[in-house]
């Protein structure tokens, strides 16, 4: 069973095993708070993981914590598995933006906007910050006393970023939500999957470089004469493992959403992508 990673007195993060996407095996849940705790992402819908939580929680709140809130970043199941168990369990509320509200199958208590905030206790604060891009409702919780964000799935300590067009991924707003991030200036970031990024400009900064060095590699695929799908998705990810070229044709979908929303991609009916 994990271990709770005091990053503060009151900043503790621990992973549980969810299902998610491979290689990440666990979800990051982050406790904020001494006396007055917000428990971000609460995401195990495994009974032994969700046990250690309840145990780490009585344990607090032997001592005088009370739960006060409840907060997901986005939609998908591997962030909200324990979601609303856990709101029941302790009479907590449930905080989440309206997009993310709209797309779960739990009442969310209080939508979130940017730049709301959440007075915990000791100089603790979470400011929402909106991020959308990955998903539409994604939110980063940015701690104001330490300046460490959990930052969702916007980031990862380890695998990757998927932005799916079909689950309203939006490659535009995604870089547009890592800038946002950076002029934010935490001191740390806490992904959902993997360990604490505690270099969170240049890892900003890469992310934004990688997909730039992406949409170049989509721009001179097509530039080569590559106009249908398969063609673009060789000549623009020929340095992904083939396994995993079901997920590339999906980041794929959303690099050419953004080209074609820029002016710079037409596509036809056909299907075919032509240069503008």
């Amino acid at each position: 069973m994990a271990e709770p990673e005091v990053l503060d007195p009151g900043v503790w993060r621990v992973p549980y095993e969810t299902p998610t996407l491979p290689p990440a095996t666990a979800t990051n849940t982050l406790i904020v708070g001494t006396r007055r705790l917000a428990v971000i992402e609460p995401a195990t819908p495994f009974a032994t993981e969700r046990a250690a939580l309840d145990a780490l929680l009585t344990e607090r709140a032997g001592v005088g914590a009370e739960i006060v809130a409840v907060l997901v970043t986005h939609h998908h199941g591997d962030h909200i598995g324990y979601a609303f168990e856990l709101a029941q369990r302790w009479g907590a509320p449930i905080y989440a933006h309206s997009l993310t509200a709209a797309r779960v199958d739990f009442p969310v208590d209080v939508a979130l906007a940017d730049g709301d905030r959440l007075e915990l206790d000791d100089g603790y604060v979470l400011r929402a910050l909106f991020t959308p891009g990955h998903a539409p409702g994604h939110l980063v919780y940015c701690e104001e006393r330490t300046g460490i964000a959990y930052a969702g799935d916007l980031v990862a300590g380890i695998g990757t970023i998927l932005i799916d067009p079909a689950d309203g991924g939006d490659m535009s707003a995604y870089l547009d939500s890592l800038a946002r991030l950076g002029a934010a200036r935490p001191t740390a970031l806490v992904p959902s999957h993997g360990p604490v990024i505690t270099a969170p400009q240049e890892c900003l900064e890469r992310y934004i470089t990688h997909r730039r060095q992406r949409e170049g590699r989509v721009l001179a695929a097509l530039n080569a004469g590559a106009t249908r799908m398969p063609e673009l998705l060789a000549g623009a990810y020929g340095d992904t493992p083939r396994e995993i070229w079901w997920l590339a044709e999906r980041s794929l979908d959303a690099h050419l959403r953004k080209l074609e929303g820029e002016g710079r991609v037409r596509r036809e009916a056909d299907g075919q992508f032509i240069l503008t």
